[in-house]
Formats: structure tokens, C-alpha cells, sequence
């Protein structure tokens, strides 16, 4: 009775543990978009070095170089660069990744983006962009939750209409923390885009010209 109380508990604190180091990891992510959808990416995340003592895995977050370049590569993405590191002055494990994309609305093809929700559409006002991570109640609750980053910067296309983030120029940041992760985390914007204006935009000119030529030339024909 003794052993299976015993085993028990150790089942229960390894299952606590395992639930517990998913919040240790902090995340950042930059990405450069075009406006064809495409673009640039740069991941970095990291954690303590003692959480990856036993496992080269802490919660959904890979840091063996050959699982990381799997988690991120898709028939839509190409991972360009991995680098895993650590940092003995905080002890820290770090992995950084440049990956590429043919088009962001199919990124969660990757198995490391498998969780969030991308949009990138044409709008009423432009081009829409959101993208949403989805709340993590576990995570939102660990302790310290609120000192592990959970970042997001944008560079868009063009000029930027309107936005929930914090504007730069062309580019957008988000600054969270996991303790965020209580509710979902969306991030939206809109981006100016040239649209066609039908006989008021680069076809006006055209039809005048044409207009103008016809009635010089008929007036050539009638002197």
C-alpha cells in the first residue's frame, strides 16, 4: 500500500513538473512581412538550464537542434539557421531560429506554430493581418508566469491603419508575459494596400489620352 501511495505521488510530481516547466520558457518572435504574404522570421526562446537537465524537451518547446529544425519546417516554411546555446553567466539554454515562408496564412503547417490562429486578407480598409495565440490557463498560472516574456514584433508592407499593438513606423510590437496567457492573446492590424480604382485611379488617364487622340485626329480628317 505504501509503494502505490508512494509511486503515486511521484506520478503526481513528475505530471506537476512537467506542467510547471511550460511556463519557464521565455518566447520572442520577428517577423518581416511582404505583401504577397511571404516573409522572414526570427525565434528565440530560452529557459533555465536546470529545466533541461533530463530532456532536451520543456513543454511544447524543443532545444535539440534536429527537433527544432522539424518543429519549424513545413512544405510552407524553410529554416534557414539554428543555433542552440547556452549562456553560463545566468544559465540559460537559448535556441534561435531564421526560418522563411511562402505564404503566412498556411504557417501553421510547421509543428511549431501549430497552436496559433494567422490571418493575412484583404479588407474593407486594406489588408488585415491578426494572429492569435490561444490561452493557456495552466501556463497563466505557474509561478513566475508573469516574469517570463511572451513578445511579438511585426514589420508590415506599408503604412498602418490602425492596430491593438504598439506602432513603430511599419512595425508593430506586442509585449506579454505568460501570465497573459490567462485569456487569448490576438493581435491585429490593418495595412494600407493600393487597390484599383476603376476609372478613377490609373485607367482615367488612359481613357482621356485615348479620348483626347480620337478627337484630334477625326478634327485632322474634317480640315
Amino acid at each position: 500500500m505504501k509503494k502505490i501511495f508512494t509511486a503515486t505521488l511521484l506520478f503526481s510530481f513528475v505530471l506537476f513538473l512537467g506542467v510547471f516547466l511550460t511556463g519557464c520558457v521565455n518566447y520572442e518572435q520577428k517577423t518581416e512581412l511582404s505583401k504577397d504574404g511571404s516573409g522572414e522570421m526570427e525565434i528565440h526562446y530560452w529557459t533555465g538550464m536546470s529545466n533541461v537537465k533530463s530532456s532536451t524537451k520543456v513543454g511544447d518547446f524543443n532545444f535539440k537542434e534536429e527537433d527544432v529544425k522539424s518543429d519549424y519546417t513545413s512544405s510552407n516554411t524553410e529554416v534557414k539557421d539554428v543555433k542552440v546555446e547556452e549562456d553560463l553567466q545566468d544559465s540559460t539554454k537559448h535556441v534561435k531560429v531564421k526560418l522563411t515562408f511562402k505564404d503566412i496564412n498556411k504557417l501553421t503547417d510547421a509543428k511549431g506554430f501549430k497552436k496559433v490562429t494567422v490571418s493575412w486578407a484583404e479588407g474593407d480598409d486594406g489588408m488585415d493581418f491578426k494572429y492569435l495565440v490561444p490561452k493557456d490557463t495552466s501556463a497563466a498560472k505557474n509561478m513566475g508566469a508573469s516574469d517570463n516574456k511572451l513578445n511579438y514584433e511585426f514589420k508590415f508592407p506599408g503604412e498602418i491603419l490602425k492596430t491593438n499593438g504598439r506602432k513603430d513606423g511599419e512595425t508593430v510590437k506586442w509585449d506579454n508575459t505568460l501570465a497573459d496567457l490567462k485569456e487569448d492573446i490576438e493581435m491585429t492590424a490593418t495595412i494600407k494596400s493600393e487597390k484599383k480604382c476603376g476609372l478613377f485611379g490609373l485607367e482615367l488617364p488612359l481613357v482621356l489620352g485615348l479620348g483626347l487622340t480620337i478627337f484630334i485626329t477625326s478634327r485632322k480628317f474634317r480640315k
